[in-house]
């Protein structure tokens, strides 16, 4: 009887393997691409290393906003290849409208020029990806069927932190100019930027931090410094007036480490 029951389990054991395993597929069909396909590069940042990205979305809008894009992907030496095959259309659905995106690692590049060929539905852009140690860019000579949004990335200086600080009333400014006195008191120091998109954010032909759009407050103040110190004493005094001051401000400090220092998390 033991035997039995232990055949018996073995054999349920086997058939949930392969319900899991069946479920666990995604069942999709696919769709020709009928649109341009939209690019963004973005430069992912932690402690080690930084890698590159490329948001990929089509500039036709579905019904579903989880559709994705069939993409194949190589790097070998200075050449990367990069072919849009077709749009993947689930059969679940989360319902709101979207376009169909994937996202492309490059993983960490050394510095260079790449030879950068792009396939969308078998049309070729050809041109170069170049990578610097303070930004990277797109040329493209031939482009068919797609859409570069930032042809060039800057890359955000090490040591650098930056944030914003948000709230509802006027008379909080005070409040939050003491908070940008504190990273200051720490050894935060202002830096003149260079223009452009940072992906995180962007810096004005003055070399300041733009304010970012649908923020969602009544008021808001970006910052950015240099930074050179140990991170955990931004995390102590960011958590400190989130504590003192309750939902009066919002903090969101970020750092090249990859950190995010938050006011309003316990």
């Amino acid at each position: 009887m033991k035997n039995l029951l232990l055949s018996a389990g073995i054999i349920v054991f086997f058939l949930l393997l392969l319900l899991l395993c069946g479920c666990r597929k995604d069942y999709y069909s696919v769709d020709k691409i009928d649109s341009n396909i939209r690019i963004k590069m973005w430069e992912t940042l932690d402690s080690t290393k930084r890698t590159l990205q490329f948001y990929c979305s089509t500039e036709k809008v579905y019904g579903c906003s989880n559709y994705g894009i069939s993409t194949t992907f190589s790097k070998f030496y200075n050449n990367i290849e990069i072919d849009f095959n077709e749009v993947l259309i689930y059969d679940w659905c989360l319902t709101s409208l979207g376009p169909a995106t994937t996202i492309i690692d490059h993983g960490t590049l050394s510095n260079g020029t790449y030879n950068l060929n792009i396939n969308v539905d078998r049309h070729k852009s050809e041109g170069r990806l170049m990578v610097k140690s303070d930004y990277y860019a797109i040329e493209l000579d031939k482009q068919k069927q797609l859409i570069i949004i930032n042809t060039t990335l800057h890359r955000i200086p090490a040591n650098t932190i930056w944030g914003t600080v948000g709230y509802h009333r006027s008379s909080t400014a005070t409040l939050v100019q003491t908070f940008i006195d504190s990273l200051q008191f720490l050894g935060a120091t202002a830096q003149t930027y260079q223009s452009g998109d940072y992906g995180y954010f962007e810096i004005d032909s003055s070399g300041q931090i733009i304010t970012p759009q649908n923020h969602g407050y009544h008021f808001i103040r970006p910052f950015i410094f240099n930074y050179d110190s140990n991170t955990s004493s931004l995390k102590k005094i960011v958590k400190n007036y989130g504590a003192n001051n309750g939902d009066s401000l919002i903090i969101n400090l970020y750092t090249t480490k990859g950190e995010l220092f938050r006011s309003w998390i316990p």
